[in-house]
């Protein structure tokens, strides 16, 4: 689960903004030109004026709408890019290095998708430009979206290596037959069957995997399609009164990465019951049902 993002703290964001910090060097280069003639007293009245101004703007200027909005864009990209970098190394882990990626056809997609995201971040920022910051921030984030979607669709097929459907049906039919062998006042029919629920609630786990493969593979594919249509729509028009509404529906089709569950932690397939085959499962179920009756 992600934690809460912190709360902005806009006077802070004003005090370490590039404008202050230039305002601090400009009033100090002022003191020390004022104690040229007039000495320290010339230094200090700048200084007290310097004080006033400062006390002044960070009355104001932190409660600005225009500042908040440019805080909180900066807030948004800032978390954005560091999303990006955790994605990027994990992907460069799994495989073998930046280099290895570097080279991969997926590496290459998503590059373009990114740089698509730069150029509209750019036209966005124009004067007469139709494109909100909202907008091109959607489509920045569909970049992140196609690294997260990429670390799943390996992750998933890792684990689905781990586990062989073929090795899983067939233990699970092992264990439906010898449970069909057993009467239900056998002491052994307990244990048999939690057995076949464990490898019953395996498979059910398997399937939602591969089913899962499948969606994120399929958005995998489709989101760079989707990336550059909204960059050709843009780029012919970027000035046109019409190009929010024409941007609306190509947006909104989008595969971003909450429209699929990419949380695997309850979907891991349980390798134990592959490497210790029907006996340990039987086994665990013995454990399991000698715990209970303590």
């Amino acid at each position: 689960m992600n934690s809460p993002p912190k709360p902005i703290s806009y006077l802070r964001a004003w005090l370490t903004s590039q404008s202050n910090v230039m305002t601090l060097l400009g009033g100090g280069l002022a003191a020390a030109v004022a104690s040229i003639p007039a000495g320290g007293a010339g230094a200090l009245g700048a200084l007290v004026v310097l004080g006033a101004v400062q006390t002044l703007l960070a009355l104001v200027i932190p409660d600005l709408p225009s500042f908040r909005s440019k805080v909180e864009r900066q807030s948004r990209r800032a978390a954005i890019d560091q999303r990006r970098a955790q994605l990027q190394q994990e992907i460069f882990s799994l495989h073998g290095g930046m280099q290895r990626v570097l080279a991969m056809p997926m590496w290459q997609k998503y590059q373009a998708i990114a740089e698509r995201s730069n150029v509209l971040y750019r036209i966005a920022g124009e004067a007469q430009s139709q494109l909100s910051y909202e907008d091109a921030e959607r489509v920045d984030k569909a970049s992140v979206d196609y690294l997260a979607m990429w670390l799943a669709q390996v992750t998933i097929q890792e684990r689905l290596r781990s586990g062989e459907e073929a090795t899983l049906d067939r233990r699970l039919r092992e264990a439906e037959r010898s449970l069909g062998e057993v009467d239900e006042n056998d002491p052994r029919y307990r244990h048999l069957k939690m057995a076949y629920d464990d490898y019953l609630a395996i498979k059910l786990r398997h399937d939602k995997l591969v089913a899962r493969r499948m969606s994120i593979e399929a958005a995998l594919v489709s989101l760079p399609d989707q990336v550059e249509e909204i960059y050709q729509m843009v780029v012919a028009s970027p000035y046109s009164s019409v190009l929010g509404s024409k941007l609306g529906e190509s947006l909104s089709r989008l595969q971003l990465e909450e429209d699929i569950e990419l949380d695997l932690s309850q979907n891991d397939l349980d390798s134990g019951y592959f490497k210790t085959g029907a006996a340990g499962a039987q086994a665990r179920a013995a454990r399991q049902s000698a715990r209970t009756a303590k």
